[in-house]
């Protein structure tokens, strides 16, 4: 029950936003064991990816001002019995790097130039400089030494003063667990990180926070695979809904299924939107977001500690693409490196967890 506890908690508090876990069938107890055991359980673990993700989607250089992570989650479990349990999890991810979104950039020369003649009525010569302009007569020495001034005034502004905070959850859950299914529902509040720029800097609110609602059924048709679906309704910081499927296959590489030294795991994940983001906001298109394959190998240490190291390949897909191609950052600073994802992105990480 212990090692069914750990690949569980393996699964779960890896990826912070990946659905609820099944543990692979195998190892199981009595009903006199089960009388005895306390109804409490919990586990704690703390790690390092090579690169910060939310939802499926790894953040560019340019946002974070470099790459990593370090995440820590404690998750307690409480068994009612009868099938219902309750799963809390509080989780923190920090971004190793920086917290100014793009390095703070100012707008580039032919931006500034633009903002400058448009305001001052002259949109037709923007592809001309002021001496150019002076030089044919169009406008007079003095003219275009100011123009030259408000150009370089311009283009020594801060575009927008971004950031990306690091990120806080509290995720709470009810969970009916039968033979071969289970369904969670539950409720999280994540203050920071990839929504947390979303709710406030692609909606303008005043906080980085978003509060959401959601299901998560699950089906374990055989021990080694099980297909999930986690189902996110947003209701604070953003509205719409998120969608999250898997298909999760894991087997002993060392051991038994009753008694499991390593366990090889690997995961198929997409994410998806509907009615969560709007043309105006320069950001991503409703549809797919990412799509993803984890691979995990829990080395069982002892029977309450473990260490998973892991890699995933994670692409970009057609909803989050757009918000690289609309990126108001690359437009005007005039640096095509200044947007938001990366198209593909290989992450690394290890982590530790202890179970009590």
């Amino acid at each position: 029950m212990i090692r069914n506890t750990i690949i569980a908690a393996a699964l779960s508090a890896a990826p912070l936003f990946a659905a609820e876990a099944t543990a692979p069938a195998g190892a199981t107890t009595t009903p006199e064991a089960q009388e005895k055991a306390c109804p409490l359980s919990g586990s704690f673990t703390a790690g390092y990816n090579t690169n910060y993700v939310g939802r499926g989607i790894v953040i560019s250089h340019s946002v974070a001002e470099g790459d990593s992570s370090e995440f820590m989650a404690l998750k307690l479990n409480y068994d009612f019995g009868n099938g219902w349990s309750y799963d809390g999890t509080i989780a923190y991810t920090m971004v190793s790097s920086g917290h100014t979104m793009y390095g703070n950039p100012s707008f580039g020369p032919n931006v500034a130039r633009s903002l400058v003649y448009n305001s001052q009525g002259m949109g037709a010569y923007t592809q001309y400089s002021p001496q150019q302009l002076a030089a044919i007569g169009a406008i007079s020495a003095e003219q275009a030494a100011a123009l030259d001034g408000a150009i370089d005034q311009v283009r020594n502004s801060k575009i927008k003063e971004a950031n990306i905070e690091n990120e806080f959850a509290v995720i709470t859950a009810l969970k009916y667990t039968q033979d071969k299914w289970n369904v969670s529902f539950g409720h999280d509040v994540i203050h920071g990180g990839l929504l947390g720029v979303m709710a406030k800097h692609y909606r303008n609110q005043g906080a980085s926070c978003v509060n959401e609602f959601f299901v998560s059924p699950e089906w374990t048709p055989a021990p080694w695979v099980s297909v999930g679906c986690t189902i996110r309704y947003s209701v604070m910081g953003i509205t719409g809904w998120w969608f999250e499927p898997n298909v999760t296959f894991k087997a002993p590489l060392i051991g038994t299924a009753e008694d499991i030294k390593m366990a090889g795991i690997v995961q198929f994940s997409l994410s998806a939107t509907a009615d969560y983001f709007e043309s105006h906001h320069f950001a991503c298109r409703n549809g797919t977001q990412a799509f993803w394959i984890k691979m995990m190998t829990p080395y069982f240490v002892t029977d309450n500690f473990i260490v998973t190291p892991s890699v995933s390949f994670n692409w970009l897909s057609k909803g989050a693409i757009k918000a690289n191609k609309i990126s108001s950052f690359a437009e005007y600073s005039e640096n095509w490196n200044n947007i938001p994802f990366r198209n593909f992105g290989v992450v690394a990480g290890v982590s530790c967890t202890y179970t009590f």
